[in-house]
Formats: structure tokens, C-alpha cells, sequence
């Protein structure tokens, strides 16, 4: 069972610190060899989420009451945690900027949690001397022409046609997929690029491949992931973008250090479907292969905001495929997703924004021969993909979580049964780019009608110095089937060093 690895959970995926550098990125300067990014995190929390297994003690991602052994209690527990993700780009001078070497690592713990021993995720104990450097990226880039670039190596994968080693969080988080279907890091070869007309950007591109499980070397029993996307801008502040992803998975659910795909303990952990292909419970389940293509469109208009004080961005997919089971038959999916936000600065501060997002996702209905839920990479891995405009806390996952990420809803397939939500939340700025006040909120149910919850939050946030966040959030679920409603209370500590 997955809850038996305590340093398996671990929030690797958090939002791509290079995009959130992007968005503060400086003045041009004289260029330097070597860049620095550190993105360091620390977070005190108070919640009546507990865990129900020793083992595991806290460490977890996935389903809130489910089979991560994450429960709520009558109990208040307290902890803090920190970390500190560096990412390092070398551009030698001898190439002239045509080429450089990526890298990123990242250290994670609990204060207190274990100190003189080996595994990611820990090390905060008294004492420390862990081994626990966790590599987040190993590329390299290199420039076939301007504008036009091929990624080599471990890196980001996203579901849009945005570098994710250039672009700015909007363009991540607000375009294609907005991660919602893609966002971790896999080994592989990527090519993003852009041509411009009259000094404009007319399109966009991305096209790669990338080996997600690398079974036997000498067997065809691996996962692959195809992507393919495009952009285009059709006229000021506007981009409307085309989408096709294919995974190619001939591991039969034994890939990873407990299993994935469709019927795997990993995608129910982490809010996916767990299908079951058994005829009696005392049956072996059978090996699963999937042929599985996504195809989306999505488009917006100034969806970063930095073009006018209104944005919007909306995304239609859909799941296509075979699941192919062992002595029982194909099994088709055919699922179905839409999502549509807009936004609204109606006074100054880049924090003075109201905005509203609905969220759709079909679910699978009965019988064996048809799957009509959606799936993303969290089926297939570790924090795999994750819905990170939200603004919610425990209803949908925290992605300023550090080893801690879990939600009522953590997957937007809604463990199959799909999701019919609104969140939406109402910021203004005190004190323009320096003390910000939001009150969010959301409401999630199936579409069966069964309601996962509704959330009410309040976020107070400050900017001491350039970069530096200091941050003080309450949050609560209502109406959850929980034994207890869901609670937390943290305050963060966030800095942004460059280098």
C-alpha cells in the first residue's frame, strides 16, 4: 500500500519557480554565465487534519478521507514546514547564449521530523544530516535559431504550448490545460518556438516525448507521453490555442513503486478513478494497457491581466481512448472537461482583482464497457497534474503546500464520479503592492449530485521587501463527509532570490 512510504508523498510538482521568477524578472542586464533562482518557503500550520497511520505521519498528497490515511478529528495539530527549491541555468560564453545546462534541486521537511538517515521530504530533526537532495530538473537548452528551442533532459511538462523555463505563471496556469491535466516534471526532448509577423507574434508552438516509466529495457512495457500544441494570436491581447496529448502506457498498472493508470491505488490516492476490472473480489486484478488521447482547445483574452484590467481564459477537452484489460475486452473512455475564468482589477494594486471560475468534468457512468470520466497525470504519477487557480485551501489541493497537499477534491475527474464547481474570490490591495486582503471561497459537487463541500477562506498578505511575502490564511469546508469540518490556519513565510 502507498501509505507505507512515508517519503513518497512529497508535493514534487509545486508551480515551476522560474515561472513565478518571470513575473518579476528585472531590467535586462549585462548577461551572466551562471543564474540563480531560490524559491524558499516556510509555513507554520494549525488544522484538525490527522493521519490515522504512524507511518505516514502527515506526509501526504491525495484525497482528504481517502486512502491516504488522512482524516479530520476533533483534535488541533500543529507544525511547520520549510523549503528551498534552487534552479541554476549555466550559459557558457564560448556559445554565445546558443546553448545551456539546467538544474534544480530541492530540499523539504518538517521541523523535527527526522535527522541521520536517508529519503526526500525529511531531515528537519535535531541533528539534521540527512540525504535528502531531491533533483527537480537536469536539461539541456539549446537555441536552433532565435525564438526557436529544443529542451534535452529531465524537465517541466505542462499542457500548453508555454517553455515552462521562460514563461510567466499566467501563461502556465491560464492557458492550454492550465496544468489541470499536465504538470510535473518527466525525462524526454521538447521543442518550443515562435515565429513573429511585423514584430508580432503570430504562433506558437510545442512538440515533444517523454518516457514517464522506463520498464525493462529490452520489453515494450514503458509509458510515454506524445505532446503536441499550438497558438495562435489572432488579434491584440487574444490567444486561442489547439491541443492534442497521447500516452501510450504498455506497463499494465506496474509502473512506479506501486503500481499506475486507471485502475492503480496511485490514481485513487490522489483523486482519480480506480476502476475494477474484477469479477469477484477474490479475483486478481488483471494487467491494464491504455491508448489514451487528450485533444483541447482553449482561449483568452488577456488572461495575465497585464494588458487591461479584465481577462478571461476558457478551455474545452476531451479524454479519448482504449483501456485495454487482460481477459475482459477493451474498455472505451470518453470524457469531457470544460473551464472558464474571468477576471477583474477594479482598483490599483496588482492585488485588487474579483474573479469568478466554474469548473466542469464528466463522470463515468454505469457498466464496464465505457469509461465516461476524464483522467490526467495524476494517474499516472505523483502530484501529476494539479488545478492551481482555484484559490481554495482543503476543497481543491493547496498548491502552496510543501509536503502536506491534501484536498476533499484532488483531482478534477473527481475519482471519476466528476466535478461540477465555482470558486471565485475578492481581493483589494490596502496598501497597493504591499498589504492585500482576499476572501475566496468555492462550492464542488459530482455530477451525480453527491456535494464534496463548500469552502470559505480569508487571506491577509503582506510585502515587507521586494520578493518577500508574509502571509496569514484561515480556511474551512462545510458540508463535507468528514467526521469532523475540515479546518487550518497557516502563516507562511515566502522569498524570491535571484541571482
Amino acid at each position: 500500500m502507498l501509505f507505507f512510504v512515508p517519503g513518497a508523498f512529497a508535493d514534487d510538482a509545486a508551480l515551476p519557480a522560474e515561472a513565478v521568477a518571470a513575473e518579476v524578472r528585472p531590467a535586462a542586464a549585462e548577461p551572466k554565465p551562471l543564474r540563480f533562482l531560490g524559491a524558499f518557503s516556510t509555513r507554520g500550520v494549525l488544522s484538525n487534519l490527522e493521519t490515522t497511520n504512524p507511518l505516514v505521519n502527515g506526509q501526504v498528497v491525495g484525497t482528504l478521507g481517502g486512502t491516504n490515511s488522512t482524516t479530520t478529528g476533533e483534535k488541533t495539530g500543529a507544525y511547520t514546514e520549510e523549503r528551498l527549491a534552487a534552479f541554476m541555468t549555466w550559459t557558457p560564453d564560448l556559445l554565445d547564449g546558443r546553448a545551456a545546462l539546467d538544474a534544480a534541486f530541492e530540499i523539504d521537511f518538517a521541523w523535527g521530523d527526522q535527522s541521520y538517515a536517508t529519503g526526500g521530504n525529511t531531515g528537519g530533526a535535531f541533528g539534521g544530516d540527512q540525504v535528502n537532495l531531491q533533483t527537480r530538473r537536469l536539461d539541456v537548452r539549446l537555441q536552433l535559431a532565435k525564438g526557436h528551442t529544443v529542451v534535452i533532459g529531465q524537465q517541466f511538462v505542462g499542457d500548453s504550448v508555454n517553455d515552462p523555463g521562460t514563461a510567466r505563471l499566467d501563461e502556465l496556469t491560464r492557458s492550454g490545460g492550465r496544468l489541470m491535466f499536465w504538470g510535473s516534471e518527466a525525462a524526454g526532448i521538447a521543442a518550443y518556438g515562435k515565429f513573429d509577423v511585423a514584430g508580432s507574434e503570430l504562433l506558437r508552438y510545442r512538440a515533444g516525448s517523454f518516457t514517464l516509466y522506463e520498464q525493462a529495457f529490452a520489453d515494450g512495457d514503458d509509458v510515454t507521453l506524445f505532446v503536441g500544441d499550438v497558438q495562435l494570436a489572432p488579434a491584440y491581447a487574444t490567444r486561442v490555442g489547439l491541443h492534442g496529448w497521447f500516452l501510450r502506457d504498455r506497463a499494465g498498472g506496474a509502473a512506479g513503486i506501486v503500481g499506475s493508470g486507471p485502475s492503480s491505488a496511485l490514481s485513487e490516492l490522489q483523486g482519480g478513478p480506480r476502476l475494477d476490472f474484477r469479477s469477484t473480489e477474490a479475483e486478481v486484478a488483471p494487467e491494464v494497457d491504455t491508448d489514451l488521447l487528450w485533444l483541447a482547445a482553449d482561449g483568452g483574452y488577456n488572461a495575465g491581466l497585464d494588458l487591461g484590467p479584465a481577462g478571461l481564459h476558457a478551455v474545452v477537452a476531451t479524454n479519448l481512448g482504449k483501456i485495454y484489460v487482460a481477459d475482459h475486452g477493451d474498455v472505451d473512455v470518453a470524457g469531457a472537461l470544460v473551464d472558464i475564468e474571468g477576471r477583474y482589477r477594479y482598483a490599483a494594486g496588482s492585488g485588487s482583482v474579483a474573479r469568478l471560475e466554474l469548473l466542469a468534468s464528466t463522470g463515468d457512468a454505469d457498466g464496464d464497457d465505457t469509461y465516461s470520466g476524464v483522467l490526467t497525470g495524476n494517474t499516472w504519477g505523483i502530484v501529476g497534474a494539479f488545478y492551481a487557480t482555484h484559490g481554495c485551501y482543503l476543497l481543491f489541493p493547496d498548491t502552496g503546500a510543501i509536503n502536506r497537499e491534501v484536498a476533499v477534491v484532488a483531482d478534477v475527474s473527481g475519482g471519476g464520479a466528476g466535478v461540477i464547481a465555482a470558486t471565485g474570490s475578492l481581493g483589494y490591495d490596502l496598501v497597493p503592492e504591499r498589504f492585500n486582503v482576499t476572501l475566496g471561497g468555492g462550492y464542488a459537487r459530482s455530477t451525480n449530485g453527491d456535494v464534496f463541500g463548500t469552502e470559505a477562506n480569508l487571506k491577509l498578505s503582506a510585502h515587507p521587501f521586494p520578493l518577500g511575502t508574509v502571509s496569514l490564511i484561515g480556511a474551512g469546508v462545510f458540508g463535507a463527509e468528514l467526521p469532523a469540518t475540515p479546518w487550518t490556519a497557516l502563516l507562511s513565510f515566502d522569498w524570491l532570490v535571484l541571482g
